[in-house]
């Protein structure tokens, strides 16, 4: 079997992206991400700009309309094929429950950690959803918001920790030897095999 879903859970900032474009690179995986896949187009196509309020507001309206797990269902109809695919931005245990229900023992998850002042910078720094000029006291509101609180309970969820306090380097050596695990343990059912 050639099949793997990874879940990417961690609050915002902490490098999820950076973690998913490592593992398409050097893996191979596909990547699907919230805003991108799912919210952005939505919004476009209602005239509205993504910034942080309007993802926050669209995403829980869908919640509110659909129930919790609904970004993920429908970000998950983007899995067409067998392949290895990986889903940057997993927020709530709902959707864990889901993804681990939909796919069973070919999903797993991977929490992101990193430090509050750390991730506030490259927030700031990337600038994007209108985050450019955001106050310290304004990242840490939005940490509290009903879209960002559960995140700390989904990463609890977590197969694999991966902290990311350090270099690029530091962390794509961290990804590696996790890769290396689940190869290890999975390598004939997953396909992973080199």
């Amino acid at each position: 079997m050639n099949y793997l879903v990874l879940g990417i859970t961690g609050k915002r900032g902490c490098g999820k992206d950076t973690v998913a474009q490592h593992l398409k690179k050097k893996y191979g995986f596909h990547v699907l991400v919230y805003t991108d896949d799912v919210l952005a187009p939505i919004l476009r196509a209602q005239g509205k700009q993504v910034t942080r309020e309007n993802l926050i507001r669209l995403a829980t309206e869908l919640r509110n309309q659909d129930g919790p797990a609904a970004l993920t269902e429908m970000i998950s109809e983007r899995i067409t094929s067998e392949g290895f695919w990986c889903i940057s931005g997993v927020r709530l245990p709902e959707e864990v429950e889901f993804l681990r229900g939909f796919y069973g023992q070919v999903f797993k998850l991977m929490n992101v950690n990193c430090d509050d002042r750390k991730r506030y910078e490259r927030v700031r720094s990337r600038g994007t959803k209108g985050e450019a000029n955001i106050t310290y006291e304004e990242f840490t509101e939005t940490d509290k918001r009903v879209t960002e609180a559960p995140i700390a309970e989904t990463g609890k969820l977590a197969d694999f920790e991966v902290e990311n306090n350090g270099t690029k380097e530091e962390l794509n050596r961290h990804l590696d030897r996790i890769m290396d695990e689940i190869k290890s343990a999975e390598s004939e059912d997953l396909g992973l095999d080199e």
